[in-house]
C-alpha cells in the first residue's frame, strides 16, 4: 500500500477510530492520541494490509486494544483513608442516632395506642401471627382483629404524618 492509498484509508477510518476511543477513554483528547497511535501501527504494517480481509476490523481491534492498555495504565488516585473512615464513622453515628430516635418514637406511639389495638398490632407485626391465630388466642372474631388492626395502623399513620410536617 502506497502513501496515497494509506492517506485515503486513514481519512475514511479516522472518525470511527476516534469515536471508539472516546467511548472507551471518555476523553476527546486522549481519544485523538489513541487514533494517532492506531494509525501509526497501521502505517508500520502497511505492506501487509493488502493480505488482510478487513482493514477496518483490524483498525478497530488495534484501537480497542490500545484503549484497554491505556485504561490499565491509568494511575489509581490514592485517597486519605483516615479522612474517609472518619467521614463514614460520622455518617454511621448520625444514622444510628436517627434510627434510635425513630425507634423510640415508634415505641412511644405504639404504647400510646388503646390496649387492645396495641396488643393486636404487636401480635401481628412483632410476632408475625395471622389474623385467624390472633382471633383464636384472644377469643374474638377475625373481623374484630382486622378492624382493630386497621384502626391501629390509621392512628400510626396519622402520628407519622404529623411528625413530618
Amino acid at each position: 500500500m502506497n502513501k496515497d492509498e494509506f492517506s485515503i484509508l486513514t481519512k475514511r477510518l479516522r472518525s470511527e477510530i476516534v469515536a471508539i476511543g472516546t467511548r472507551y477513554l471518555k476523553d476527546e483528547e486522549e481519544a485523538e492520541d489513541n487514533a494517532q497511535d492506531t494509525l501509526l501501527k497501521l502505517w508500520t504494517i502497511r505492506g501487509q494490509l493488502r493480505q488482510c480481509s478487513s482493514v477496518e476490523g483490524l483498525a478497530y481491534t488495534i484501537c480497542k486494544n490500545l484503549c484497554i492498555s491505556k485504561l490499565r495504565k491509568r494511575k489509581v488516585v490514592p485517597i486519605d483513608l483516615n479522612e474517609e473512615i472518619e467521614h463514614i464513622s460520622q455518617k454511621n453515628a448520625q444514622w444510628m442516632l436517627e434510627e434510635k430516635e425513630n425507634s423510640e418514637w415508634l415505641t412511644d406511639v405504639i404504647d400510646g395506642l388503646p390496649a387492645s389495638q396495641m396488643e393486636i398490632l404487636k401480635m401481628s407485626q412483632q410476632d408475625g401471627l395471622e389474623n385467624a391465630d390472633i382471633a383464636e388466642l384472644l377469643g374474638i372474631s377475625e373481623t374484630t382483629v382486622r378492624t382493630t388492626l386497621c384502626k391501629a395502623r390509621k392512628k400510626l399513620l396519622q402520628h407519622l404524618k404529623t411528625r413530618h410536617k
